[in-house]
């Protein structure tokens, strides 16, 4: 796991006034997620209105992993459509897993976009292709009939320890029994911003997120 020197998501409207939060590995890929926000922003000069501020997060960070959450919560919380940037090591990264979390709580939109392909502005290095955090992350059906959060973690499905509270099933997710755990990747969609022109596309990519969470 990598150690965030901020919460590593951004917020921003798109032109139909979709709020969008950005999670992303912040120590590795801050800079290629900035390629994105510049690409949209020249494509979508009024697109850009608010960001999870940098000075808040970090500012969290000093008072501890509580206070992280909390700006993690309250950055999702002006949302509702979620977009995993998915570099080398989101897959394992804390702070990511978290944002995934808070994202299935308040109901928003989910996909992922792989960024390993683009050029870091400062090293010029792409990435290897890391897997997608949304794999590693799963709703299940516990006895009862409430909705867990469950991490995998050495290939097994275990409770997910920093978000503990009971959910609604997300939309994109097919009924469960008790006892099943489904992982989100199952239901929601996979691009990659290089390959399948994300400067272009990641407009719609966001509306067909938002649909299937019926947002």
């Amino acid at each position: 796991m990598s150690d965030h020197s901020s919460t590593s998501g951004r917020a921003l409207d798109n032109p139909h006034s979709r709020t969008v939060f950005f999670s992303f590995c912040y120590d590795e890929d801050k800079r290629r997620a900035d390629v994105i926000c510049e690409l949209w922003q020249a494509h979508h000069p009024r697109g850009v209105s608010r960001f999870v501020d940098r000075r808040i997060s970090e500012q969290a960070k000093a008072l501890g992993e509580e206070e992280v959450k909390r700006a993690i919560g309250e950055g999702v919380d002006q949302t509702t459509v979620t977009c995993v940037l998915v570099g080398a090591h989101s897959w394992q990264d804390r702070w990511v897993r978290y944002e995934i979390a808070r994202s299935v709580e308040r109901g928003n939109g989910l996909f992922a976009v792989r960024i390993n392909g683009i050029a870091d502005p400062q090293t010029h290095q792409r990435t290897v292709a890391g897997w997608n955090p949304l794999a590693y992350l799963g709703v299940g059906k516990i006895a009862g009939g409430d909705y867990l959060m469950f991490e995998n973690i050495n290939g097994q499905w275990i409770r997910y320890q920093d978000h503990a509270l009971s959910l609604a099933k997300p939309a994109y997710l097919p009924a469960m029994s008790p006892g099943y755990v489904q992982p989100l990747s199952v239901g929601l969609f996979e691009y990659d911003y290089v390959t399948q022109n994300g400067a272009e596309n990641l407009g719609r990519w966001i509306e067909q997120a938002a649909a299937k969470a019926g947002k």
